[in-house]
């Protein structure tokens, strides 16, 4: 079986829904490594222990809501599917770890327990994450590792009201991170939270620390 050149996120998505285990390859044509990696799984394609193993490789550049949907941050990187479920992936050029885990999921046919439960509908889910705490906060990253100057300082100014909230790491959940978006019409993070309300982002937050509102409106811990 020869690697399938997947050109649009259309002939990914469908190549991925397969019950067969997927082994995809995002990859840029001008990188060495990425070439070491294509010749691999060229090699892996033709070899009987590989049977029912379907390989393919698309250029990451080309698709980049893509590559930021699985989470491609670097390339080159391996992603292992099935049933439109990750189930493993490799960054960097490690022809035998790509071995080992495509060996390790073959081995282990059985459709995992969260694949076999019903999607939870989205606008379900985030409902409850946004309703988990009486103050949630959206943010890049987390309290102790913000991943972005914006969630640091609401994280600071939180933490000088001494308040009681809870966060979720978008960076984590492409789902939630562009679904919220839409349900809350906010298009940027960090999002604050307080009963179930949306406050705003760090500038709204500025506002009403500014205005002496903040203080408050914020559960505080006992």
């Amino acid at each position: 079986m020869s690697v399938t050149n997947l050109d649009s996120q259309q002939e990914y998505e469908n190549y991925v829904k397969s019950r067969d285990l997927s082994v995809v390859h995002f990859y840029t044509p001008w990188a060495e490594q990425c070439s070491q990696i294509n010749d691999v799984i060229e090699e892996m394609s033709k070899l009987a222990e590989y049977k029912g193993v379907k390989f393919a490789k698309l250029e990451a550049e080309k698709m980049p809501d893509l590559s930021l949907k699985v989470g491609i941050s670097a390339v080159p990187t391996v992603i292992l599917i099935r049933n439109d479920t990750i189930l493993d992936r490799i960054n960097g050029a490690d022809p035998s770890a790509i071995a080992q885990k495509i060996k390790r999921h073959l081995s282990n046919n059985d459709i995992s327990i969260d694949a076999c439960k019903p999607k939870e509908k989205l606008e379900e889910r985030l409902n409850k994450l946004i309703n988990q705490a009486s103050c949630m906060l959206f943010m890049k990253g987390t309290p102790e590792n913000p991943r972005c100057g914006f969630s640091r300082i609401i994280v600071s100014i939180l933490d000088s009201y001494k308040a009681d909230y809870q966060t979720f790491d978008i960076l984590q959940d492409n789902d939630v991170r562009e679904g919220l978006k839409k349900f809350s019409d906010w298009p940027t993070y960090p999002q604050l939270y307080i009963n179930g309300e949306l406050i705003g982002g760090l500038d709204i937050v500025k506002e009403l620390v500014d205005s002496g509102e903040l203080e408050n409106m914020l559960p505080k811990k006992s």
